[in-house]
């Protein structure tokens, strides 16, 4: 990483770690996320604004939905407490199967078997996010230049050597306000653990002892990530 890369790195995770622990001790950890990932949105925004070539990802374009996906306990729950209250029971079931058919076939797998998986991601819905309001940061870094790569990953699942065309300021921007996010929340006392989303999922959805278990400062998903 270059130093001018670095110290815009530096910057983004001490002013986010700062703000996250700042609003931690007024707030609880519902309102906090939902307005990190508001100042993670208009940074994106703005990077992309300025980016050339710009953003090729649109609504309807699906390919980076069948790469695996790894959230934070909060992102989970964010996620469950989401479509418990906007789907209806046919709905929220599917999305149990689906995650937990997902969750079974990863199981036991190597990470690098894992990314070779291409499993559609159970919240998406007729080529679209069903969840796109609450999705997980690793979402909100994802942006490609050319379409023509995703699609290529997507047919080639086997394939790591496919190039990516992310915007590099986007990416690092993004992944500096996880790690202040992140680094707030370990300091408060959460657990910051990264979990497999099918598998996490699926647990939030079925046994609600895991959240209880996250607001007391204790791991969220036991024999999980």
């Amino acid at each position: 990483m270059k130093q001018a890369d670095q110290a815009l790195f530096s910057e983004i995770t001490l002013r986010e770690s700062r703000l996250v622990a700042t609003e931690l001790k007024t707030a609880s950890w519902p309102p906090v996320i939902a307005a990190s990932q508001h100042r993670q949105d208009a940074m994106a925004e703005l990077i992309a604004s300025s980016a050339s070539p710009g953003i090729a990802c649109q609504s309807g374009c699906w390919y980076c939905c069948y790469y695996k996906v790894e959230a934070r306990a909060e992102e989970v729950l964010q996620i469950a407490d989401y479509v418990s209250k906007k789907f209806n029971a046919h709905r929220l079931q599917r999305l149990k199967d689906e995650a937990a058919s997902n969750a079974a076939t990863l199981r036991g797998r190597s990470d690098q078997d894992q990314l070779k998986a291409n499993l559609k991601c159970p919240l998406l819905e007729e080529g679209r996010c069903s969840v796109y309001q609450v999705r997980p940061a690793r979402c909100r870094t994802f942006h490609a230049t050319d379409v023509s790569g995703c699609k290529q990953s997507w047919q080639e699942p086997d394939n790591l050597t496919i190039s990516n065309t992310l915007i590099p300021a986007l990416y690092l921007a993004g992944e500096a306000h996880i790690k202040g996010f992140r680094q707030a929340m370990a300091d408060t006392g959460y657990d910051t653990t990264v979990y497999e989303l099918n598998s996490a999922l699926h647990t939030a959805l079925a046994d609600s002892t895991a959240r209880r278990r996250f607001d007391k400062h204790k791991r969220a998903f036991v024999g999980e990530g």
